[in-house]
C-alpha cells in the first residue's frame, strides 16, 4: 500500500523540465524549416501554447498532490506514534514507511528463526499469503458491487410494474423522457416509487393547468367583449391557444387538445 503511494509521489514529483521542453521546440521549429514562415510561426505558436498548457496541467497536478500529502502528514503526525525501536515520533508517511518495512522483516526473521527455515522461503510464504488476502477482498467487493446491483435492477423493476397498475394509460418510456418531469422529480427519481413521484407531479401541474385556464378564460372574455373573437364548441382564441402551447411545451408527457383544454 504504502509502496504504491511513494511511486505516485514519485510520478506527480516529476514535472515537466523547461529545459527539456525549450529543446523539444526547437527540435520541432528546426523540422519546420522548409515550410513558409508564415507557416512556421504558426506552428511555433501552436508548439508554444501546447507546452504552456502542459506545464500548467502539471503545475495544478502538482499542487493538489501537495496539499493532500500534507493533510496526510498531519493525521499520521498528530496520532503521537512512535518508532518502538528509536523511540522517533512518526511524522509523515516516510516514517511510516519505513516503522513498517522494519517491522515486517523483523517478523519474518523470528518466523525463519523459530521454524527452521530460511528467510527466504518465509518471505515468499507471506508474500503469497498478502496476495491470497488482496485477491480475497477483490472478490468480496466485486461480490456487493454485483448484489447491489442486481438489488437496484429488481427494484427498478419491480417499480415499473407498480407504475404500470396505478396508471395504465401513460406510456412510461415517453415519460422517462420528459424533461419536465424528470427536472420535477430532481434527485427524487430512480429512489423513490415512480408512482408517488407522478401523483406529486400531477398535483402540481394541475395547480398550473387551473391557473392556465383561469388566464386563458379572463383574456378571452376580455376580447370577446372588444369583438376580437369568438369561441365554439372547441375552437380557441388566440390567448387560448398560447396558452394551450406553453402548457403543451410545459409538460409533454401530459399534452392536451384545444376540447380537453376547454373542459378543464
Amino acid at each position: 500500500m504504502y509502496e504504491d503511494e511513494s511511486l505516485e509521489r514519485e510520478q506527480a514529483e516529476d514535472v515537466v523540465n523547461p529545459q527539456v521542453a525549450d529543446s523539444e521546440g526547437a527540435q520541432a521549429q528546426e523540422a519546420e524549416g522548409e515550410k513558409s514562415s508564415d507557416s512556421a510561426e504558426r506552428s511555433g505558436q501552436t508548439h508554444e501554447d501546447n507546452r504552456r498548457y502542459q506545464a500548467a496541467r502539471h503545475s495544478g497536478e502538482q499542487t493538489g498532490y501537495e496539499k493532500a500529502l500534507r493533510e496526510i502528514n498531519d493525521r499520521i503526525a498528530r496520532t503521537g506514534m512512535r518508532n518502538p525501536e528509536t523511540g522517533e515520533v512518526i511524522s509523515n508517511i516516510e516514517d511510516l514507511e519505513g516503522f513498517g518495512k522494519a517491522r515486517r522483516k523483523q517478523i519474518i526473521e523470528k518466523i525463519a528463526k523459530d521454524s527452521g527455515r530460511t528467510v527466504a522461503e518465509v518471505q515468499e510464504e507471506e508474500d503469497n499469503k498478502d496476495f491470497l488476502r488482496r485477491a480475497r477482498r477483490e472478490a468480496e467487493d466485486k461480490s456487493r458491487t454485483e448484489q447491489a446491483e442486481a438489488k437496484q435492477r429488481e427494484w427498478i423493476r419491480k417499480d415499473a410494474l407498480a407504475f404500470a397498475k396505478a396508471y395504465p394509460d401513460v406510456d412510461l418510456a415517453q415519460l422517462d423522457q420528459d424533461k419536465g418531469f424528470r427536472r420535477f422529480c430532481g434527485s427524487r427519481y430512480g429512489k423513490e416509487p415512480l408512482a408517488d413521484l407522478y401523483g406529486d407531479y400531477l398535483e402540481i401541474a394541475g395547480g398550473a393547468a387551473k391557473a392556465a385556464s383561469a388566464r386563458a378564460e379572463s383574456k378571452a372574455g376580455r376580447e370577446t367583449g372588444s369583438g376580437s373573437g369568438k369561441a365554439g364548441a372547441e375552437s380557441l382564441t388566440a390567448a387560448q391557444q398560447r396558452d394551450l402551447d406553453e402548457w403543451n411545451r410545459t409538460y409533454p408527457g401530459m399534452k392536451m387538445t384545444a376540447k380537453e383544454f376547454l373542459s378543464r
